[in-house]
């Protein structure tokens, strides 16, 4: 079962080998994504975009995550969404409207990828206050990302006052640049707006909702779907 867990990263797209387990686990999980299993539905169209356990093969993909958001599938919707946003391109017709319209399904739902995007797309529409507050949906999880756009829309006072203080904490949060840079950053602010900073710094809590962690943990959760059916 060790190549399966690379079915369910959202992030990997590039087709590996099956082997016996693999495809043992694709046999069963088609199968109950065939009785409507909205989640399995969800696992099957990962495992034809990623080649895993079958051939790698979008269109199938596609088809897959789109019964599994029909079902109500919050992570079938985001891919979906992926889908028409351009990835692989040639399987469905790229449409920003309808990319929206699906990751605002998983988005609402409390999936951090899926708040950044969205957030994202505000940005790019000119929307700057919109944009601020998924990405602070998605930074209050912690996704290094969204801390670092959250950064940048408060050094420049972009939907939202300038505040170097915020800019500077949220960069720091995010882990996405070299320390030296953090440093220069610092070095910019004054002692209060430093000390403010490293406070916020000190007492931030990343919160993952059940969404994201289930995202994160696909494999085993897959792993727990399967047995679950076998009982």
């Amino acid at each position: 079962m060790k190549l399966i867990a690379l079915a369910f990263s959202s992030l990997l797209f590039f087709s590996m080998p099956a082997n016996a387990d693999d495809a043992g686990a694709f046999k069963a999980m088609v199968a109950l994504a065939a009785k409507g299993n909205a989640e399995a539905q969800y696992h099957v169209g990962m495992m034809h975009n990623n080649g895993i356990g079958t051939q790698q093969d979008p269109k199938q993909a596609f088809e897959w995550f789109q019964k599994s958001a029909a079902s109500s599938d919050p992570l079938g919707a985001y891919k979906v969404g992926c889908y028409y946003a351009g990835q692989f391109a040639g399987v469905v017709t790229p449409d920003s409207n309808e990319a929206l319209k699906y990751k605002l399904v998983a988005a609402r739902a409390g999936y951090a990828l899926a708040q950044h995007d969205v957030a994202n797309h505000y940005a790019r529409q000119g929307n700057p206050e919109e944009a601020l507050k998924w990405w602070k949906m998605a930074g209050d999880q912690g996704y290094p990302n969204a801390l670092f756009s959250l950064s940048m829309a408060y050094s420049a006072g972009k939907g939202t006052p300038r505040d170097l203080s915020l800019s500077y904490a949220y960069f720091k949060l995010s882990k996405v640049a070299p320390r030296k840079n953090v440093n220069e950053m610092a070095g910019m602010l004054s002692r209060p707006e430093l000390e403010k900073a490293e406070k916020l710094v000190s007492e931030f809590s990343p919160q993952p909702t059940a969404l994201t962690l289930k995202a994160k943990s696909g494999v085993s959760r897959a792993e727990e779907l399967l047995k679950t059916a076998g009982k």
